[in-house]
């Protein structure tokens, strides 16, 4: 019989025991053991005792050569292979001791850190608000969300929208002014002056005064020349009255009320026009909820990562230790744009190790049409379709987040919801008097989202015979985002320990040989 020791622990132990070496501790069985000591390359005098090193050389007892090194013979490597059990690499196997132990508290917590990070890709149509979503986490789990010089970024971004933003009412104006004298012209002829010429300065509700018009002019020339980003916001200080003067005057807020029509104009223009003085002075800095507000502050050409950890609560922090597992499982958002998942994608395959899918969709689009007259909320589906069908998907979870339910309970007492043909079918039974809510029935916009999330379900179901996470949201309200991404966390979490029961259970009744006893 033949005794083996390690320096870290002195206390000899027979070939009987297990051999508690760094890292394999409880790894080793008894006929593991054997194997190990049994090797021909390892020579027996007598009962000899030998010392084993963290870093796997060994030595005869009161002998200082190295016998050998156990991580270098080939039975060693077999058995480890065999067992699954890890191997360091060569530079670990002749490192000191404490390079070794800080090796290995490198590799545990690399092991952690993998094991505790999930991964989530954020996706939807532009305009759905994925990129509000993800300015909302960052201001949300971390400390600093946007350092000095993306701030700096940001404004101008900012100051430059503002302008983005009066060119596109302006552009409006002139179609809608054309469209009112079109129509006057067709209920009555010209009048004639006295030398029979036709009068020339009819007025309609779109018309601006002379020093506005030369302003819009020059400024839509220089839009559509390209020069906007040169020109502001460097000279956002002398332009800001104007600026402030035009979103003032009758003609654009009678323009700014069919907005609906100008397909492009987002939501958030009135939010920075209605504050273009403060917005465009040079010493102008963006607050938090500015960032929300503001568009092209993630790039809608490329991937945006954010890797966080959802804070603890009071009752958490109360819990037992051995609980604590939640707090150190990290996310990582990824919000990819929606061209970036569509037909011949070269980037799907980068996904294959994502945990699950967050689609967003706006519901205020569903009266919406894109450059090409197709219905926003149809694109969305289309989308939709794309990415839940594909087979790197197929075995993901999806929550579907059902955006901007503030902006839908306001447009839908205007705007049916039958405007899209995809809600045809929507015909809810009303009180007449909805407006007062207090004897508990929904309203219209709580009707409207429980049809659209029947829907998606529905769609979603035909498609992958699975079950749907749907979420309301309204992506500028902080508690709304969080509770939204805390339902992804929970249903990864579910879907793992789903995993863990159908392992559970295959183990349980697996009808493989090995698992019956003669």
């Amino acid at each position: 019989m033949r005794n083996l020791c390690t320096k870290s622990s002195p206390t000899a132990v027979s070939d009987h025991a297990a051999i508690h070496v760094s890292d394999l501790k409880g790894h080793f069985r008894q006929s593991n053991t054997k194997r190990v000591l049994n090797d021909p390359v390892i020579s027996r005098q007598g009962n000899p005792h030998f010392w084993v090193n963290e870093d796997g050389s060994y030595q005869e007892e009161g002998q200082k050569n190295t016998k050998g090194y156990i991580w270098g013979k080939a039975g060693t490597k077999l058995l480890c292979a065999v067992l699954s059990l890890p191997v360091p690499s060569k530079s670990i196997s002749n490192a000191s001791g404490d390079q070794l132990h800080s090796a290995n508290s490198r590799s545990i917590l690399d092991h952690l850190e993998h094991r505790t990070l999930q991964k989530i890709l954020l996706v939807g149509n532009s305009g759905s608000g994925t990129s509000t979503i993800f300015k909302q986490a960052k201001i949300l789990y971390k400390d600093i969300p946007f350092l000095e010089d993306e701030r700096e970024n940001i404004k101008v971004i900012i100051q430059t929208n503002v302008y983005g933003y009066l060119g596109m009412l302006l552009e409006g104006r002139e179609r809608f002014e054309e469209e009112a004298l079109g129509v006057m012209n067709a209920k009555q002829s010209l009048i004639e002056d006295e030398e029979g010429d036709a009068k020339t300065n009819v007025k309609t509700l779109y018309s601006i005064g002379p020093r506005l018009k030369a302003f819009s002019d020059w400024l839509l020339k220089t839009m559509a020349a390209g020069n906007l980003g040169v020109i502001f916001p460097a000279a956002s200080r002398e332009y800001a009255p104007l600026v402030e003067e035009l979103w003032r005057d009758a003609a654009i807020q009678a323009t700014y009320k069919r907005r609906s029509e100008l397909g492009l104009l987002p939501s958030v223009a009135s939010y920075f026009l209605e504050r273009a003085i403060d917005v465009l002075t040079p010493d102008y800095e963006p607050s938090d909820l500015d960032i929300l507000y503001a568009e092209g502050v993630t790039s809608s050409s490329g991937l945006a990562c954010l890797d966080f950890s959802f804070p603890q609560t009071a009752a958490e922090e109360n819990l037992d230790p051995s609980d604590h597992l939640d707090s150190l499982l990290r996310y990582q958002l990824i919000r990819v744009p929606s061209r970036g998942l569509g037909e011949n994608c070269k980037w799907i395959d980068m996904f294959e190790d994502v945990g699950m899918v967050v689609f967003v969709v706006s519901m205020s689009d569903y009266d919406q049409v894109s450059e090409d007259g197709t219905n926003k909320m149809l694109l969305a589906k289309k989308l939709f379709e794309s990415i839940i069908t594909h087979p790197i998907f197929e075995q993901m979870d999806f929550l579907l987040i059902l955006n901007k339910y503030d902006l839908l309970e306001e447009k839908v007492e205007r705007v049916p919801l039958t405007r899209c043909e995809w809600f045809q079918d929507f015909n809810p039974v009303v009180s007449r008097h909805r407006s007062n809510n207090n004897n508990g029935n929904p309203t219209l916009g709580q009707l409207a989202f429980h049809y659209m999330a029947v829907k998606f379900k529905r769609f979603y179901s035909s498609l992958t015979g699975k079950k749907l996470f749907v979420s309301s949201n309204k992506s500028l309200d902080p508690n709304s985002v969080d509770a939204s991404l805390k339902l992804a966390m929970e249903i990864l979490k579910w879907s793992e320990e789903r995993a863990n029961i159908c392992m559970s259970e295959y183990s349980m009744y697996s009808t493989e040989p090995s698992s019956f006893s003669n």
